[in-house]
């Protein structure tokens, strides 16, 4: 079950939108499907992941309308203050399961810039 999320309109800002994720389901699907991952670690519990995936998706309810690049400062530091470093996945990883929540959530994950950047590199240019 790829992105179970429900989209209401909001009446007060017309572009606005309210966003609603069924998050057991989320999680059921992740426990499923979370080893065939890049960012997974071979070995780990689904249990060392949940709280991550739950701090991913409370980020992107807050900031869905806003490309994941743009906030991957914002979200670090927001993850550092909020797990031990214990009870958190290293950044790469995490970085990683972030993107795949946005994705999920069909969510931007790049501005503008950093595509012209990436279609500059790919053909071989820097980008202006």
């Amino acid at each position: 079950m790829m992105g179970s999320i429900h989209r209401y309109p909001v009446r007060q800002v017309e572009s606005a939108k309210c966003e609603v994720v069924d998050l057991s389901a989320e999680l059921e699907d992740w426990r499923e499907t979370l080893s065939g991952h890049d960012f997974y670690e071979p070995g780990t519990d689904f249990s060392q992941y949940e709280p991550s995936l739950v701090f991913a998706y409370d980020s992107y309810l807050q900031y869905h309308q806003v490309p994941l690049d743009e906030l991957k400062q914002t979200l670090e530091r927001k993850y550092d203050e909020r797990f031990d470093r214990f009870a958190r996945l290293n950044w790469h990883r995490m970085e990683g399961l972030l993107e795949q929540v946005w994705l999920r959530m069909g969510a931007p994950t790049h501005t503008a810039r950093t595509h012209e950047m990436q279609a500059g590199w790919m053909a071989g240019r820097p980008a202006a």
